[in-house]
Order: structure tokens, then sequence, then C-alpha cells
């Protein structure tokens, strides 16, 4: 019954968490590597979530892992914007449908410096507008997630949109 009850957890949210660690570390291995880590406190943890809050548990317990990372891993590298990104095979939806290598290039250019803008947001602001513009959680749910009231979900992602605009400014004002 437990191992039943697992796999449909398991299948039923493994892409949430993995996207949702993906977007917070920028590495598959690292984002692989969590998604993991939350999957095993799922396991551990299984007979005392209800039913009813698996999602919103499995989101809590993905984002602090997230935060936990991030981190042990400024603690670890001088530089925290590290050209070392292995992203090069990430893929949005609809951006990567033509076959114009121009294009593709654009494209590519437009996901990094997205990418980059979202990485340089606060944790808390970067966990809001990860969870609600990529995996388009409702408020209720990224609220239960970080254990924060649904209003300040919703001025911790106008502040994220804010900060988002203002870095990506620069690149689209016609001049």
């Amino acid at each position: 019954m437990k191992r039943t009850k697992f796999k449909i957890y398991v299948n039923q949210y493994k892409d949430l968490i993995y996207t949702q660690a993906y977007y917070f570390t920028k590495n598959r291995e690292d984002a692989g590597d969590i998604t993991q880590d939350v999957l095993i406190k799922l396991w551990h943890n299984l007979d005392k979530v209800a039913h009813k809050f698996v999602k919103s548990w499995l989101l809590l317990v993905t984002k602090n892992l997230c935060i936990d990372f991030s981190r042990k891993k400024r603690e670890l590298t001088v530089s925290v914007l590290s050209g070392d990104s292995d992203e090069k095979g990430f893929q949005l939806d609809g951006l990567d449908d033509g076959p114009d290598p121009e294009q593709d290039t654009i494209h590519q250019d437009e996901k990094n410096r997205l990418m980059d803008a979202i990485n340089r947001l606060p944790d808390k602001i970067k966990s809001v507008i990860i969870m609600r513009e990529i995996q388009d959680l409702k408020y209720e749910d990224i609220a239960e997630a970080m254990e924060i009231p649904v209003n300040s979900v919703k001025v911790y992602l106008h502040r994220g949109r804010k900060k988002l605009y203002e870095h990506l400014k620069p690149y689209y004002q016609r001049g």
C-alpha cells in the first residue's frame, strides 16, 4: 500500500519538483539530486502527510532544499554566477520550434538572460516567481508551500516581476 501510494505521488509530482529545483539551481544534475532528496523525504514522511497537503508539502520541502543547496554552494564558491552551466539542452515550450539557427540563438540568449535575472532575485521572491510564472501554480498553493499569507505571495510576485523588468529592460529598450 505504501509503495503504491508513493509511486502515484512520484509519477504525479516528480516533474513539478524537478522544474522548481532546476529553475532554482540552474543545473540539471543539482536539480536531479534535489528531486531525489525530496522524494526520499516523501518516502520517510508518507504516513505523516495528509493526501490533500502532499503537493504543498512537496513544494515546501523542495523550496527548503533549494535554499539549503544555494547557501552551501555560496559557501563553497567565490562567485555565485560561474560560467559552468549545463543548461544548453534546456527547452521552453514554443521557443525552439523554428529551424532558423539565428532565431534559435536569439531565443537561447533570451532564455539565458531570463534565467540570469531569475537567479539574481532573493530566494523567497525567486521561489514565488518560479512557482507562479513557470509552474503556473495558484496563489493559494504557493502560499501553502511557502508558509506565508496569500497577500505576501502577491507582494513577492509584484516585487519579483518589477525586479525582472528592471533587469531585462536594457535588453528590450528601443533606442
